[in-house]
């Protein structure tokens, strides 16, 4: 099933967002079979996506750089596990912005 997760905007750039903030416990496991990392269309900066160690200005721990959309491009990122059911866990995402307030539509593949 594909489930709508959340829209996640980077309050603070060079400061990394857990894409789970919003969750109850955003430190809890969250597998799934997908994910689908997408820039908002109003964003007027650059979204960088990785892991706990992200550093956007240095470029560690970045998975994916999604550059700035326009009227004809939504930048988006992906990852699939799917011969291993919850084998990507969510709360291993983490996003920054170049600007205050951009951000991404999570989307993933669970069970």
């Amino acid at each position: 099933m594909i489930q709508a997760y959340a829209v996640i905007r980077v309050p603070t750039p060079g400061t990394p967002v857990r894409v789970t903030k919003d969750q109850a416990d955003p430190a809890a496991a969250q597998g799934c079979h997908g994910v689908l990392i997408q820039a908002l269309p109003g964003n007027t900066g650059k979204i960088y996506i990785g892991g706990a160690l992200l550093n956007a200005a240095a470029f560690t721990g970045l998975y994916a750089l999604l550059a700035i959309p326009t009227v004809n491009q939504l930048p988006t990122f992906s990852a699939a596990l799917t011969i291993s059911p919850g084998g990507i866990q969510l709360r291993d995402f983490y996003i920054d912005a170049e600007i205050a307030t951009d951000g991404v539509i999570v989307t993933a593949l669970v069970t």
